[in-house]
């Protein structure tokens, strides 16, 4: 949360900065959440920092394109449209780079009871992700 008020400002946005005390609260408990954690990984920590940052960079930039001086504002449908496509891309070529053809091969393999199951999780799991998302979206346009 810290990153994303970061962002918020350097990008000239309007931020009140009253916001800073609720903020750095929760910033400090997830910091106290952690003491003493026996299972501590410095890599993970610098995973989860730098994916924090760049969460924060995306919505920063998400809310600047719904809510900025543009005349060509984008409102959230058509936003989470445009964000899907190049999310879609790049996510095929990680899975075919990380896990190659073996999950398209034991999908053909499997029978129709299976592979209708497996089709039906994937399409909840899809409709969970563009109400979340969508979710977000109209959040961040009001903020």
């Amino acid at each position: 949360c810290l990153f994303t008020v970061a962002m918020v400002v350097l990008m000239g946005m309007p931020f009140d900065y009253w916001l800073l005390l609720p903020t750095c609260a929760v910033a400090m408990g997830c910091g106290v959440s952690t003491a003493g954690e026996v299972n501590f990984s410095a890599l993970g920590m610098i995973l989860c920092f730098t994916s924090n940052a760049f969460r924060s960079m995306k919505v920063s930039l998400q809310q600047k394109l719904m809510t900025g001086e543009s005349k060509d504002k984008f409102d959230p449908c058509t936003l989470l449209m445009w964000i899907s496509v190049p999310s879609t891309i790049a996510m095929t070529f990680g899975s075919l780079l990380s896990e190659g053809m073996e999950p398209w091969r034991r999908l053909a393999e499997m029978d129709s009871q299976t592979f209708r199951g497996v089709w039906v999780a994937i399409l909840v799991s899809c409709l969970n992700a563009v109400v979340l998302n969508l979710a977000q979206l109209f959040v961040t346009k009001d903020l």
